[in-house]
């Protein structure tokens, strides 16, 4: 079993007191896939410096790796949708490879038109065949889209779906 981790884009409620930007709004958000006790997600490197188009020759992006315990802390005060999705041992230790690789040397390049954590995630999981094949645009441009994509699989599937709410000062997506 590996579980995609999703925190919800949000924004501040008017006069919450919550001023903390959240890149990207209601689209923002992150999708991390935990590996038994490892919590595994792709990052830009650079707020700043988020290009448009991948730059292979420029990258600005991470591959993250964080304990399930750095992880609960992050989304202490998110919404976070986790979807449990059955894996063989075989399959989860072609993940975790796949994930150390890149944590050492990231393949792609973090950027709009590219590749992004919701993407990235999915194409992990068409590879695997645990969600049908699709454009990343249609099914995991943002992370609320990856959710919506993954609920509808879990239905068909019967994957597990948890979601905690977060802080009711902030809208959710």
């Amino acid at each position: 079993m590996i579980n995609v981790r999703i925190f919800h884009g949000s924004f501040a409620k008017p006069f919450s007191g919550d001023e903390y930007l959240e890149l990207g709004g209601l689209f923002g958000g992150h999708v991390a896939v935990q590996v038994d006790d490892r919590v595994f997600g792709f990052y830009f490197a650079d707020r700043n410096r988020i290009h448009i188009f991948p730059n292979s020759k420029n990258k600005s992006s991470i591959f993250q790796n964080q304990s399930l315990d750095e992880w609960k802390e992050i989304v202490r005060l998110k919404k976070e949708t986790i979807i449990s999705i059955p894996f063989s041992k075989e399959e989860k230790l072609e993940i975790k490879e796949f994930y150390l690789k890149n944590v050492a040397n990231p393949e792609w390049d973090y950027s709009f038109w590219g590749e992004r954590c919701a993407s990235n995630c999915f194409s992990l999981l068409v590879k695997y065949n645990k969600v049908s094949k699709g454009s990343r645009f249609l099914k995991a441009f943002f992370p609320a889209q990856l959710i919506f994509t993954l609920k509808r699989e879990a239905k068909k599937r019967g994957y597990q779906i948890t979601t905690k709410n977060g802080d009711s000062r902030r809208i959710w997506a």
